[in-house]
């Protein structure tokens, strides 16, 4: 009896081998686990995109126009994040947000709303702003702290173009930032002008509106590689400057921030920071991502696309430009 009750357990081999296959399973699973919750958040990243792309068109609907990218009015004033804002079910956070009046009137825009003098958006996470596979702080982090900024601004993953740097047109519609980079006014959503979407003569479904901005650039001192745009206010504009990007001032040196929008300069996901783009406030911040291999972008026609970083960088240019007369067809 007491020889065969000693037989009932698990000799320590026998345990350590059960171990081990426990181990190898959960080493062939984990792979595909990992896969399958990155498919869903690059869904849930794309869903989030098709919104604010709904959000766009019914902004267009409503004023005949898209909204203006940035005011040139200063850093308080809302820029097209802000403004997309009841389109979005955030009536409600737009209402509360004090109206600025006496604006430089940009073709017919002489009012808009105090995101920054504003506690509104302080601490405020919008799920919609957000990319789940982005791995960055989800508000203004403690680095960008200077000595009147840091409001505790989330800072979105998602980035309004400007354009393209150089215009693939080849046309006059860009400018020096003295912080580093180009401007331009090329593209969908643009500083200090309105378009429409009429004015896409290459196209809806051939021209990225919105893209990603949510990752780390490796060979970037500055913030650990945070090199997202939005230092000052994510949801606020650029310095005082009035004006729009055309011939007449393209050589402007004046204060520019690249509050939510870049004008495209450098390959998606690429790992350098050259200047103007290695800082969060320039005007050619990096679009990237945590998805393997490339980023989620919106068109003008309000689906999205996942654009590889391995695209040819001028295809890439091409469709972030509305009118270069080439209708890039993205792969």
């Amino acid at each position: 009896m007491s020889r065969r009750a000693s037989r009932l357990g698990f000799t320590l081999i026998e345990l350590l081998v059960v171990i081990a296959i426990i181990a190898i399973l959960i080493g062939l699973l984990l792979p595909a686990v990992q896969k399958i919750r990155e498919a869903a958040n690059r869904m849930k990243c794309s869903n989030n995109l098709k919104q604010l792309g709904l959000a766009l068109h019914n902004y267009h609907d409503t004023n005949s126009m898209l909204p203006i990218g940035q005011h040139g009015a200063g850093v308080h004033v809302g820029n097209w994040r802000a403004e997309v804002l009841p389109y979005l079910e955030q009536d409600n956070v737009y209402a509360q947000l004090p109206t600025v009046t006496g604006l430089a009137g940009v073709q017919g825009i002489t009012t808009g709303k105090d995101v920054y003098n504003s506690t509104v958006m302080q601490n405020l996470f919008l799920s919609v702003w957000w990319c789940p596979s982005n791995n960055l702080p989800k508000f203004q982090p403690a680095s960008w702290v200077t000595w009147w900024t840091n409001k505790n601004h989330m800072v979105p993953s998602y980035q309004g173009i400007m354009g393209a740097y150089p215009d693939p047109a080849g046309g006059n519609r860009s400018f020096p930032s003295n912080y580093g980079g180009w401007w331009a006014n090329n593209g969908m959503l643009l500083w200090n002008e309105v378009t429409t979407l009429a004015s896409c003569t290459d196209g809806l479904s051939n021209t990225i509106v919105v893209a990603e901005q949510a990752g780390k650039v490796k060979n970037c001192s500055y913030a650990s590689g945070d090199a997202r745009n939005g230092y000052y206010s994510p949801w606020g504009s650029v310095t005082s400057q009035t004006g729009g990007v055309s011939a007449a001032n393209s050589t402007n040196t004046t204060d520019l921030w690249g509050m939510g929008l870049t004008a495209n300069a450098y390959a998606i996901n690429s790992q350098t920071c050259p200047a103007g783009a290695g800082f969060s406030w320039g005007g050619n911040t990096i679009l990237n991502s945590n998805h393997s291999g490339g980023i989620n972008a919106l068109l003008g026609d309000g689906s999205v696309r996942f654009v590889r970083d391995s695209i040819d960088f001028n295809t890439f240019q091409q469709a972030l430009s509305r009118d270069d007369g080439i209708a890039s067809t993205l792969q």
